[in-house]
């Protein structure tokens, strides 16, 4: 059984906590208890791969309506999230689009992402969501290799001082338009580029408003200005 803390007392809509069993999730399709995950902790290398290494208070909600509180994180590398149980257990799962992961009170959701040529499963985080126009955070950490072996030639000899390759934030954040999931150029001429906006009202609400790309609040008035 997945240990997942009980807020009926609290929240009336949550269920409670014996409902819930890898039986049922397994059952349910919306859920996957995982055995086997991509070999990361294997890989020798500084840092890791999740968005948050410490357990946060969240929720797992369903779209019966039917909602657990949980501690969890999420791991990037496997595009997985993890529940920790009362006695320490921590359990993977995989989830699909019938199933919303709340941390922090921001919403996670599974999107089918297609960048460049290829289309791909991705958990992205809820920004901005309009009808016509939205914005998203996609959590993402990549292997950064080391360059070079650093060389010691001490007088009995030499030794080698291997550098460790290290997990590196490279997190996007995704404009959804037309149905089409785009990557936020760092560059306003590519984003002009894009043909998302109108470029001339781009090029003057973004003067205006001295917007940076790599900013989340700046992101923010942009999609809801195009929005309107």
């Amino acid at each position: 059984m997945l240990f997942i803390k009980n807020t009926e007392a609290q929240v009336s809509n949550y269920s409670s906590m014996s409902d819930l069993t890898e039986d049922k999730i397994l059952r349910g399709g919306d859920i996957f208890v995982i055995d086997k995950l991509k070999n990361s902790k294997n890989i020798e290398a500084t840092g890791n791969t999740y968005l948050s290494e410490k357990f946060k208070k969240g929720s797992i909600e369903f779209k019966d309506g039917k909602k657990y509180e949980a501690m969890l994180r999420l791991d990037i590398f496997n595009q997985t999230f993890e529940i920790k149980n009362n006695d320490g257990k921590i359990t993977p799962i995989s989830i699909n689009e019938n199933v919303e992961i709340y941390l922090d009170e921001q919403r996670y959701n599974m999107h089918n992402v297609m960048l460049g040529e290829k289309g791909d499963l991705a958990i992205l985080k809820d920004i901005v969501v309009n009808e016509d126009l939205s914005l998203y955070f996609l959590p993402r950490k990549v292997l950064e290799l080391p360059n070079e072996r650093a060389i010691q030639a001490p007088s009995s000899g030499y030794s080698e001082n291997k550098q460790k390759a290290k997990w590196k934030e490279a997190h996007l954040y995704l404009i959804k338009s037309n149905g089409n999931y785009i990557e936020v150029p760092k560059s306003h001429k590519k984003m002009s580029l894009l043909g998302i906006f109108n470029e001339k009202e781009y090029k003057l609400f973004r003067k205006q408003n001295k917007i940076d790309l790599k900013d989340e609040d700046d992101l923010i008035k942009l999609v809801n200005h195009f929005s309107k």
